[in-house]
């Protein structure tokens, strides 16, 4: 008959596996008191047994009590074997054939070739079940009242914050200040990708999970987004209450970045997001009028890199076509009316301005309404022309403030430099908003030259 233990702890906050020793040295106690000689050892640490995740060490044990090697299984307590009635009847199914019989260092002792046997540990398993369910629920509730309290939680530190050693909250102000230019530089048309390239060379780092420490553009927009900027506690997603930690950010800068960022406009189509080369899907072709795509070219030389429209109507070198395209857009960006393509106006500063006077103004109204030193037919008329004029700002904010890239070409002196600075995502989205670029048939064997290249510039936004 083959013996064996199996030991389990769900969380391993210290790393050392404590837990999981403790139970195998009680274990191992009661194996060599039933006579048992030297049990095999199966161990989970800082797995959960109710979480879904696969527990390698569970599911060793398994396989052998069904091919007959472990008849004899001593636990610490048969909820750290199982603690859910699927798990469990896995272990009933492979072991009542062989007889298996379960000690617990802590409870009762089962065989599961025995219908009792099988009904206690059922019961058991069932109460363990129960037990784990009011846990979650208390849980909840802490967490809940916990929000509702204002007080900070966080498993990892988010960017702008830390706590001292009396877990109060405070602000980190190299961060915090990294967080308002950041903000006031997306509201005023930057990228968020400039935004990392600024926090890169300050020599800020994240502590999001697996990386490098550096910023790019995901991590950069989820600090940007983060509610704890203007001292709010959101749980689920609901706003319950102010936080008990300074704010970094007002509630009309937190609120304006949130509507830009979310803004759908914003969002790019799959096939640019994943575009790898500059023309990829926004070159036509000349005589289908389809978009062309990179890949490697028929009949070159080296299957060198080309653009081809998918009904094979056209075909040229890709390196070529991008230096005369890149040729033409950098003159383009050089020339001074490149300021009235932009989407956005420069009245973005003076409509926000606006749009926060008109809320302290509201919020003043509100206030003497609540405390009833004015009656609301004093103030309804005020209230709903400030409604008005707020959701017109809004809509002009909304369309004054699209991510445009553009915006970086402005003003500059060295227009090459800029484009080659800028990242591919941005150079697809300039080259769509400036022009239509088509490829212009030219006959079999003709070689390549810029002119077959056309330009349908766009009209001005």
């Amino acid at each position: 008959m083959g013996s064996a233990i199996y030991v389990r702890q769900s969380k391993d906050r210290t790393g050392d596996a404590v837990a999981v020793e403790r139970q195998l040295k009680n274990c191992t106690k009661l194996a060599e008191a039933k006579g048992w000689g030297k049990p095999r050892v199966f161990r989970d640490n800082d797995r959960s047994a109710t979480s879904g995740k696969i527990r390698e060490g569970f599911e060793e044990l398994i396989r052998a009590i069904a091919a007959g090697e472990v008849t004899q299984l001593a636990v610490w307590h048969l909820d750290r074997l199982s603690r859910s009635m699927r798990d469990l009847q896995r272990v009933i199914d492979a072991g009542k054939p062989h007889a298996l019989e379960v000690a617990s260092v802590h409870g009762t002792s089962l065989n599961l070739a025995d219908p009792s046997g099988i009904a206690v540990s059922q019961i058991l398993t069932s109460i363990a079940a129960m037990e784990v369910a009011h846990k979650a629920e208390r849980q909840k509730t802490a967490n809940r009242q916990r929000a509702e309290a204002g007080r900070a939680f966080w498993v990892r530190r988010p960017f702008g914050y830390g706590r001292d050693e009396s877990g109060k909250v405070f602000v980190v102000e190299a961060e915090a200040q990294a967080i308002k230019d950041g903000v006031q530089a997306v509201l005023s048309g930057g990228s968020i990708s400039d935004v990392a390239r600024d926090w890169n060379a300050r020599g800020l780092r994240t502590s999001a999970k697996n990386s490098s420490g550096r910023w790019s553009p995901t991590p950069v927009r989820r600090v940007l987004l983060n509610p704890m900027h203007p001292g709010r506690r959101f749980y689920l997603g609901e706003d319950v209450a102010t936080g008990e930690w300074p704010p970094i950010l007002t509630e009309e800068q937190h609120d304006e970045i949130v509507r830009l960022l979310k803004d759908p406009r914003r969002k790019t189509s799959p096939v640019v997001s994943s575009a790898k080369h500059l023309l990829s899907g926004i070159l036509l072709c000349g005589k289908c009028g389809g978009p062309m795509y990179e890949g490697p070219g028929k009949g070159t030389a080296n299957d060198a890199r080309a653009y081809r429209c998918r009904k094979g109507c056209t075909q040229r070198t890709a390196g070529l076509v991008e230096e005369a395209v890149e040729a033409v857009i950098v003159r383009r960006l050089s020339q001074p009316d490149i300021a009235s393509r932009l989407v956005r106006s420069d009245r973005v500063a003076e409509l926000r301005g606006e749009a926060v006077r008109l809320r302290e103004k509201r919020a003043s109204l509100v206030r003497l309404l609540s405390e009833e030193l004015v009656t609301e037919a004093d103030v309804r008329d005020d209230l709903q022309r400030i409604r008005k004029r707020l959701a017109e700002i809004e809509g002009e904010l909304d369309r004054a403030t699209v991510t445009d890239p553009l915006s970086a070409f402005v003003g500059t002196e060295d227009a090459a430099a800029a484009w080659a600075a800028t990242p591919l995502e941005d150079q697809r989205k300039i080259l769509r908003q400036l022009a239509a670029i088509t490829m212009l048939p030219a006959g079999r064997g003709v070689r390549f030259s810029p002119e077959q290249v056309r330009f349908d510039w766009k009209e001005t936004s």
